[in-house]
Order: C-alpha cells, then structure tokens, then sequence
C-alpha cells in the first residue's frame, strides 16, 4: 500500500445528540478507487460531503496531499465533483456545461476551449458537445457531468451514487465506462453508493459502513472471502449461517460432522460459521453433511437459486445453469461443501 494521499484521521460528525459518522480513519493512496458503502443512513454520504468541505467535522482530521483541510473552502480544495442528479445546468449545451468550472476559474478562453475538447472527447461525447441536456440520454448526461468534474483537473474527483439513476443495462455499461476513464485519468476518486456489486465492480478498495462506523476496509474480493464480522458478510452478499461445535478441527451441526479449513483447526467449543451460496452443492439424499429439503426454486438465467429447508434452518444455495433440469421443490437431498469455503464468525 502506498502511502496516504488523502488521510481521515478520526474524523466524525455530531449533529446535537446524533452521532452520523464516528472515529472514520482511512488512508487513500494516490490513484486509488475507494468506495464507501453501506446502507442508507450509515455516514457514507456525510463524510463524503466532509471531504469535500460542505460539511464541518465535529472531531478529527482531513489531510489531502499533506494539507489539512480544515480551513480550506469547498471551492479551493481542487475536488470533482459528480452527483445522484448530474446537476447539469438545462440551458447550456453539453461544452458549456463543462466549460462551467474553467469559466469560474477565470481560465482563458483558448485554453478553456481546448480543455473542454479533450474532456469530451475523453468521455467519447465530442459529437455532442452542441446538445442540451434534454436531448441527452441518461448515460450521455452522466458522461458530461464526469467531463465537467474532469476538466478542472482535480486532485481528488468524488462521486456520489453516479450511476442510480440509470436502468440496470446502462449501469452496467457504466460501471465499464467509469472504471476504464479513471484508470486512464489516474485521478485518486472516492465513491459513494448502497450497491454492492457497483461498488466490488469499480474499486480498489472498498470501506463497509455501519451507523456511522467502518467495519472494514479491504479489496473487494477480501472482503467478500474474509468478511470482518456478520454485518459485512451479510451486506456484500447472501450468506448462510451455520451455528456447531468446533474440536480438533472438525465441527458438528445437526447431528453431522464435517472438516474444518486449517486455519480454524484450533477452534474450540460454540462457533458461528458461514459460507456463501454458491460455495454449496446440492447432492442426494444422506450424500452430503447436511440434510434437507428443496422448499423453492428461482431461475436467474445463467444459475438457480435454491432455498433448502434444513435443521439449520433454510439455507440458499446458487447452482450453476448448466442446461439440465433443475432439482424439483420438495425433493429430498443434502447439502456438501468444501471445508475452505468455511469462514467463523462471532461466536453462537
């Protein structure tokens, strides 16, 4: 990890007898892709908006570059900035919205216009730089909201949930897009979103909110293999839980025994463990550690998803579309996993 390029150091926000954010330290390296994620309500946005100074800290530190921004306004921090809404202003067309932030900063009007040229042309909208944002579509409209947070050459570009507005296809298309453009810009670029996926397709790292804390800071796929606790296992994807009793690296549950991965073979007594649906494999009746029965069925196109009622409680499960007929609800079968696929959580 390289050093930190932007530093929160402690930083938390009080409004009277409402704690928002609390004790949030997170060190972002020059160039990196952090997402901030979590439920409404967790602190994500607010500390976005106190890393862009719209919001006062009420304790800690926000150092960007080896400055400390606590006296800096919002207008002289050199942050991007792209919202939800896009913000676009409705009687500019397309370059002189984006010529917008160049105009504030008094930038002259031949290097202004060959800025806005290339920050359109980087979003691949150079066609539509004449165009009112009426006449844009969705993802067009959010390109030149990013070309306008681009072309004043920002230390640090911070976007908050960008993509929500687009349909589900365009999102996708988006999240490509978005990525591509910061890998080639290399801007250090903060982001904001409730989406899970968004947030493991676009980062380096992503920071997992919960009521105004972070429960953990990692690479996408760490977090998802190795969550930190329940609340991160539960929110970056379904997760199962299974309650046993660990000793001599096996554990017990429902009457069944089965292995532990190594790095658990020194687990003693009550533990919680979990695995992911996809980490489970239907098989025949009496076949597999964990017996049950298919109570229903959801076809996803490229897999099934399969609840299995068990002594554990229900259990999820993805399986693969491979072309066969899926299992039938109601029949009988077990489930079987590899013992890696286990990760221990807090204990029962």
């Amino acid at each position: 990890m390289r050093p930190g390029y932007l530093v929160l150091d402690g930083v938390a926000k009080r409004y009277g007898p409402i704690t928002a954010v609390q004790g949030v330290s997170i060190e972002v390296a020059r160039g990196e892709f952090l997402g901030l994620l979590g439920p409404s309500g967790c602190g994500k946005t607010t500390t976005l908006q106190m890393i862009a100074g719209f919001e006062t800290p009420s304790e800690g530190r926000i150092v960007l570059d080896g400055q400390d921004l606590a006296d800096t306004p919002p207008a002289r921090r050199g942050i991007g900035l792209v919202f939800q809404s896009y913000a676009l202003f409705p009687h500019m067309t397309a370059a002189e919205n984006v010529a917008f932030g160049l105009e504030m900063r008094r930038v002259p009007r031949a290097e202004r216009a060959r800025r806005v040229a290339e920050a359109l042309d980087l979003v691949h909208l150079s066609h539509l730089a004449d165009r009112f944002p009426r006449n844009m579509s969705g993802g067009q409209q959010q390109r030149v909201a990013l070309a306008r947070a681009l072309v004043i050459e920002p230390q640090l570009l911070l976007l908050d949930e960008p993509l929500s507005n687009l349909d589900a296809k365009l999102r996708e298309e988006m999240q490509v897009e978005l990525r591509e453009l910061q890998r080639r810009v290399g801007v250090t670029t903060i982001l904001v979103t409730h989406d899970q996926q968004e947030a493991m397709a676009l980062c380096d790292r992503v920071a997992v909110m919960q009521a105004g804390r972070v429960m953990q800071v990692d690479e996408p796929w760490r977090a998802y293999e190795v969550p930190a606790d329940g609340f991160v296992a539960d929110f970056l994807g379904r997760s199962n839980r299974l309650p046993a009793r660990a000793a001599n690296g096996m554990a017990e549950a429902a009457g069944r025994r089965f292995a532990l991965p190594p790095e658990l073979a020194g687990a003693r007594g009550e533990v919680m463990l979990t695995i992911r649906p996809e980490r489970l494999r239907i098989e025949p009746e009496d076949a597999g550690a964990l017996p049950g029965r298919v109570h229903s069925r959801v076809f996803l196109g490229a897999s099934w998803l399969y609840r299995v009622d068990t002594a554990l409680g229900p259990m999820m499960v993805t399986a693969q579309n491979t072309g066969a007929p899926p299992v039938e609800e109601g029949a009988r079968v077990s489930l079987a996993w590899d013992p890696h696929s286990l990760r221990q959580l807090e204990a029962a």
